[in-house]
């Protein structure tokens, strides 16, 4: 071969070995790239609250708020627990509990768990993606329509009852010191409970608090079912209530086999099977007496006219002109 053919022939290939090894380098170099980057996160498209592993929190817009990534297999809303059936006391009562939703675009009870059997619960900060899980609840209740100002009451891991606010920030509105908390069944007009006052027990002792936790009552040593703003129904038993004041004063001294208010009158059902409507403010019954047995259904209702209809078995027996 001549030897200008064969020196060009060796340039030649020096050339394209400088062209394609770098080259076939880059295309190893990029495919272990590729083959080591995470493929994107999938879209939650259709805007679902548990979507790949993750809570998402929108807004009445559907603007994505935060996400919580779930640690375990239950994860979710935590649902109101109601405990006050355990006292009887005049609670609102539903025919079933419902997850507790996200507060005012900020906050959320969440249940993260792969046991069915516990309810612990943790705040959520969505804004802030921060979760509180050093102040667990071992349950959480707004009996399931809201209380007013999003007060929840709550549970602590020493079993303690409080109060939580979860407005524009996260506050103890009452401390964890409690044996028990409770509201009486009285909603607003958005069909929230008013909570301008508690029923508790601590240490064996029942009392009327307020927002600022100022004790209302002298010590009741019998349950706290129902109050007015001046009297109180206790419950002894099954089948012994009692009324008195606000200073544990009996209004009337009688044991009654049931009680219950009708606004500021007070529905008494006696030892011996009678029922009468007393008004306590003039110390006189202002109804007829009628006889009744248990399985007698007996509702007392106050109309636009300030007329109170007394009801037996669905059939109107009597009507009273309020004052």
């Amino acid at each position: 071969m001549n030897p200008k053919i064969q020196k060009g022939a060796l340039i030649t290939i020096i050339v394209l070995l400088v062209i394609f090894v770098p080259l076939s380098a880059a295309g190893i170099y990029f495919k272990i790239l590729d083959a080591t980057t995470e493929p994107p996160a999938p879209e939650n498209t259709g805007k679902l609250f548990y979507f790949d592993n993750k809570l998402w929190f929108y807004d009445e817009n559907e603007t994505l708020l935060g996400t919580y990534e779930c640690e375990n297999t239950i994860c979710g809303y935590a649902s109101s627990t109601v405990t006050d059936s355990s006292y009887g006391i005049n609670y609102h009562q539903t025919e079933t509990g419902r997850a507790i939703p996200m507060f005012n675009n900020r906050f959320a009870l969440i249940r993260d768990t792969n046991d069915l059997t516990d309810t612990s619960t943790f705040l959520f900060d969505i804004t802030n993606n921060l979760a509180y899980k050093d102040s667990m609840y071992t349950s959480v209740n707004d009996y399931s329509v809201g209380i007013v100002d999003n007060l929840i009451i709550a549970v602590n891991e020493s079993n303690k009852y409080g109060i939580i606010e979860l407005d524009d920030d996260f506050t103890v509105a009452i401390p964890f010191n409690y044996d028990f908390i409770g509201l009486k069944d009285d909603t607003d007009e958005n069909g929230e409970l008013i909570a301008d006052y508690f029923i508790t027990l601590q240490n064996g002792v029942w009392h009327i608090i307020d927002r600022n936790e100022a004790v209302l009552t002298e010590d009741i040593h019998e349950p706290i079912i129902d109050y007015t703003g001046t009297y109180i129904i206790t419950q002894v038993n099954a089948e012994i209530y009692h009324l008195v004041d606000y200073n544990n004063t009996p209004v009337v001294n009688t044991n009654f086999k049931r009680l219950s208010f009708t606004d500021r009158y007070v529905n008494c059902f006696t030892q011996d099977n009678y029922f009468y409507v007393y008004d306590p403010a003039n110390n006189e019954i202002i109804s007829d007496t009628y006889e009744v047995t248990d399985e007698d259904e007996v509702i007392t209702a106050i109309d636009t006219n300030n007329r109170l209809a007394i009801s037996i078995n669905g059939n109107v027996r009597e009507t009273i002109n309020l004052s």
